[in-house]
């Protein structure tokens, strides 16, 4: 598998990813972000799994994302030069998680969490976060290798 491939499939959702190379380091931030918030809420998921009527929560984002990215929306700016950066950086830094209440149905005592899918969910989310950080060390070694020339000094 291609490094585009694999990035296209951590970061979650589907898009041109050759912009997301070329791109800029912000929307690593951003991916890493919402994994970190999704963690959280899994976190409290599991936390609450004996508290009477709570609903397990998870976020979306997705959508958001593809949308930011996709130049061909009429929302968007598009590239006039195959060097200029993607128009959708900018929309990305405004996105903002969407939070989901899971409305599967409850148990006697309303609470709907289920501790296997929460573990899941959460090993899951632990790789896609460990993959975008490495990814982000990768493109700064890639510039400090470019920075020492090569590494001839």
């Amino acid at each position: 598998m291609s490094y585009y491939g694999f990035l296209n499939i951590i970061a979650g959702f589907s898009m041109d990813i050759l912009k997301l190379a070329g791109g800029s380091i912000d929307i690593f931030k951003k991916i890493l972000d919402f994994r970190l918030e999704r963690q959280n809420l899994i976190s409290s998921n599991i936390a609450n799994m004996n508290t009477p009527n709570y609903k397990s929560v998870d976020i979306s984002f997705d959508e958001q994302m593809k949308t930011a990215m996709d130049s061909s929306s009429g929302n968007v700016l598009k590239n006039t030069h195959k060097g200029h950066l993607p128009a959708g950086i900018k929309e990305i830094e405004k996105m903002k998680s969407e939070v989901i209440v899971d409305t599967t149905p409850s148990g006697l005592d309303g609470n709907n969490v289920d501790l296997d899918k929460e573990v899941t969910k959460m090993a899951e989310n632990t790789i896609m976060y460990n993959a975008v950080a490495l990814l982000i060390l990768k493109k700064f070694e890639g510039l400090k290798y470019a920075i020492d020339q090569g590494g001839s000094k």
